[in-house]
């Protein structure tokens, strides 16, 4: 009896994901010889037809990336209440009877990563930058930890209305404001960046954080380069600065485990990742 396991991560594109690597190491480091984890290149209009392919060729399960998360949701079979409060998906469990459960593991990897560097209670002042799927996933993970209110700035004030209405119905008891975009950041306790802020031309520069108190924690989503323009500005100003490669190990970690029914081995996973990527803790920059 073939007892070989595949599980995948889709999007478009898919050369950049590190979820390959991250998750065969644990399997390599857990002794899991017949678990194997591929990349997928999917294009949107092909998503329903490649997870017909997946049932068809004994795929388990598998990761979503862009431009996905969404477009799963009303395929899926079953949902978690992660995903449906945030209305994506970005882990499927692919049945035997081919049934799809889908979770968000998103928020959870950023909480889990936030964790480790700001245990205080999330009553602060919580700024978040962006509107997208990403901010998604940020803004879910702090509601569902107790934040009592929430920021949004971003450069099409529509998109931050539509996003702190989204939540409002599952958390009535906190607030999220949505804010204009402006230069100069109001101050604020925990700044998170979800946007690609100061990362090419187009993405503009870096706004003023002058107004940020000197026990701000600035937090930036971004892992490559390990530390972002953002962050590079927080670090002069002495501000404590945090990148997202642990958001990334966190949410793969609890994809794993849903999957495997084990935990991944985070610390020797990090390890591998640093290596490979020649990314260093942010203490040596």
């Amino acid at each position: 009896m073939d007892d070989t396991h595949v599980l995948a991560v889709i999007g478009d594109p898919i050369h950049h994901s590190l979820s390959p690597f991250m998750h065969n190491l644990a399997y390599a480091e857990l002794g899991m010889k017949n678990r194997y984890y591929v990349p997928l290149h999917v294009r949107a209009e092909r998503l329903t037809a490649a997870i017909e392919h997946m049932r068809a060729l004994g795929i388990e399960g598998f990761n979503a990336t862009i431009p996905h998360k969404e477009n799963l949701v009303p395929l899926m079979h079953e949902l978690d209440p992660m995903a449906r409060t945030m209305g994506a998906v970005n882990t499927v469990v692919i049945h035997a009877d081919g049934r799809l459960s889908g979770y968000n593991t998103d928020g959870y990897g950023f909480v889990q990563a936030l964790r480790q560097v700001h245990a205080e209670p999330l009553t602060g002042r919580i700024l978040v930058l962006g509107a997208g799927g990403a901010a998604r996933g940020v803004v879910a993970g702090l509601l569902q930890e107790g934040a009592t209110a929430i920021r949004i700035m971003n450069r099409t004030p529509e998109r931050a209305v539509t996003l702190a209405a989204r939540f409002q119905p599952f958390f009535p008891e906190q607030t999220v404001i949505p804010m204009p975009w402006s230069d100069t950041l109001p101050a604020c306790d925990l700044l998170i960046n979800t946007t690609s802020l100061g990362m090419d031309s187009q993405a503009g520069a870096v706004p003023d954080l002058r107004q940020l108190p000197e026990t701000a924690l600035v937090y930036d989503i971004v892992y490559s380069p390990p530390m972002t323009p953002l962050l590079q500005t927080a670090r002069l100003r002495g501000l404590q600065v945090e990148n997202g490669l642990g958001m990334l190990i966190h949410q793969g970690a609890r994809a794993f485990q849903i999957w495997t029914g084990q935990p991944m081995p985070v610390a020797a996973v990090e390890k591998g990742l640093r290596a490979q990527r020649g990314i260093g803790s942010l203490s040596t920059y």
